[in-house]
């Protein structure tokens, strides 16, 4: 999808300073994509700068941060967020007139706050926060299909130019993510409902189990719902630390409301109201029903089958093999580890209706358990 909308823009030099999971991941793509015509890399640790080259990261390394940025017209901050003003203000008096400051940080009215402190007044400070990631960390993980498709939130500091917003519109294009304008405050409300205040979730519910005198038999029993709710609180601590101090405001905000949704549960639970019960339960399969599949991008709505199978190896790839045959295209796929709503089951994405139904009768013709969803 991304080339329908990437008019063409190509930076000739792009400072990366930070390459592990995001930056790396970024200078691969930009690489990859001719989006730049070339990458100059810093990092603290020198064996993560060597490995960012030879993953295709960055065209070449230098040692500090002025170095990098001379000559650039784009910076990008790609260090943990409570790092960013630091590197900033040494590297500040070296950027040319014009250039373009962004970082990949995921609380944005902190860090804009922070840098605009030592911004020269000819630069330009647009926030960013690409909406991806992955459980694993550091540059050994960065991958340039990281953004195919992921919202990229752009959160312009005070009165930027449309102009030079517009640029950075384009190159989130031209990495294959989809650009999401929104100012600084109304990013950090809506990730605090919907990344920070989950992931705080998750790590509570971890650390109730792992407090449980029958931890052993809790780990044991710990099956797919489990899994799948606190997967995240596998999560970076350091970079999940400083979003939870950055953008506290907006979390204690949430987290009041939550914790009052959860009295009105334990109310109606403990009370036995059966009636209030289902209508909660109802109205949150409803809404949640509502939430597209695809998490990592801004696109067509997908047509989805289920397929019930067991867990064999080669499961899947005997499918995309049978539906490849049929030259029916599968847009996404997605493993349902939740066993006791799904069954072992693995969920396939189309781009049409017509290709949905298809694939659901060739499945069907060779035996297999599958519905729409």
């Amino acid at each position: 999808m991304w080339e329908e909308n990437y008019k063409f823009q190509t930076f000739n030099r792009v400072a990366l300073l930070g390459t592990g999971l995001m930056g790396g991941s970024l200078g691969m793509a930009l690489r990859e994509r001719g989006v730049v015509g070339e990458v100059v890399g810093y990092d603290g640790d020198s064996l993560v700068a060597q490995l960012a080259r030879e993953k295709g990261a960055v065209d070449w390394f230098v040692d500090s941060p002025a170095e990098a940025v001379e000559g650039a017209d784009l910076v990008v901050l790609a260090v943990p967020v409570r790092f960013s003003g630091e590197i900033l203000k040494e590297c500040a008096p070296y950027l040319a007139p014009g250039t373009i400051v962004t970082d990949v940080g995921s609380t944005k009215l902190y860090i804009l706050e922070e840098l605009a402190e030592h911004l020269p007044a000819e630069a330009i400070l647009v926030g960013g926060h690409p909406m991806t990631g992955s459980d694993e960390s550091g540059i050994g993980a960065a991958d340039p299909t990281l953004w195919e498709n992921a919202i990229y939130v752009l959160t312009p500091h005070n009165n930027v130019p449309p102009e030079q917003v517009e640029v950075l519109r384009q190159m989130v294009y031209g990495i294959g993510a989809q650009p999401l304008i929104l100012s600084p405050e109304e990013h950090d409300r809506l990730v605090a409902l919907v990344s920070h205040l989950p992931h705080l979730m998750a790590v509570a519910l971890v650390n109730l189990a792992a407090g449980d005198e029958k931890e052993d038999l809790v780990k044991l029993l710990a099956a797919g719902g489990f899994r799948d709710t606190t997967r995240v609180a596998m999560g970076n601590t350091e970079i999940w630390r400083d979003i939870f101090i950055t953008n506290r405001q907006a979390i204690d905000h949430f987290l009041e409301l939550y914790l009052q949704e959860l009295e009105n549960f334990r109310s109606i639970i403990k009370e036995g109201k059966e009636n209030d019960l289902e209508q909660k339960l109802a109205e949150a399969r409803d809404f949640r029903r509502e939430v597209p599949h695809k998490s990592r991008g801004i696109l067509p709505e997908l047509f989805d089958v289920v397929v019930l199978v067991k867990d064999t190896p080669g499961a899947i790839g005997k499918i995309a093999t049978l539906l490849g045959e049929k030259d029916l295209n599968i847009a996404e796929v997605e493993i349902l580890h939740v066993r006791e709503e799904e069954g072992g089951s693995i969920r396939f994405g189309f781009r049409s209706q017509d290709q949905r139904d298809s694939a659901l009768e060739v499945l069907k013709n060779e035996d297999y358990r599958a519905h729409r969803r």
